[in-house]
């Protein structure tokens, strides 16, 4: 998977407009692998991506760190909303597919899966400021919002 794009980060104000953006092309069967240190700002991009998407939906994102496995009813589709930090396997076959899966601390390689694939790594730039390496797989249609 090739680099696609870079994008400066400067406040949260620019990361809810950059999830805003993304969900505007997302058709709900898309697989968005985060990656970075703690603090960098993977479950509060998902609380931003899941409010543009359904805003009342939004209002209970939170990290699931402890329960795993968080699931959104929204209007447009289902949101799973996975968190490895502390799982060392987790198998997400049965949900693939059947909504938008959204995971934090993706601990294996999910390149051999013939789904739609979103990966952004966030980088501390310094205390504010995040860069976002975005990486996508058979997902071009969402040149368009990023």
């Amino acid at each position: 998977m090739n680099l696609y794009k870079k994008i400066l980060i400067k406040n949260l104000s620019d990361l809810e407009a950059f999830a805003r953006n993304l969900s505007k092309c997302l058709k709900g069967d898309e697989l968005i692998l985060l990656r970075g240190e703690l603090g960098s700002g993977k479950t509060t991009f998902t609380r931003y991506l899941v409010s543009s998407i359904d805003p009342e939906a939004g209002e209970y994102v939170n990290s699931p760190t402890f329960s795993v496995m968080n699931e959104y009813e929204t209007e447009k589709f289902k949101i799973y909303h996975i968190d490895l930090y502390r799982v060392k396997s987790f198998d997400i076959s049965d949900i693939l597919g059947k909504g938008l899966v959204i995971v934090e601390w993706p601990d294996r390689c999910f390149e051999d899966l013939d789904i739609p694939e979103i990966v952004i790594d966030f980088s501390f730039k310094n205390y504010n400021e995040r860069e976002l390496s975005i990486y996508i797989k058979d997902a071009d249609y969402i040149n368009e919002c990023i």
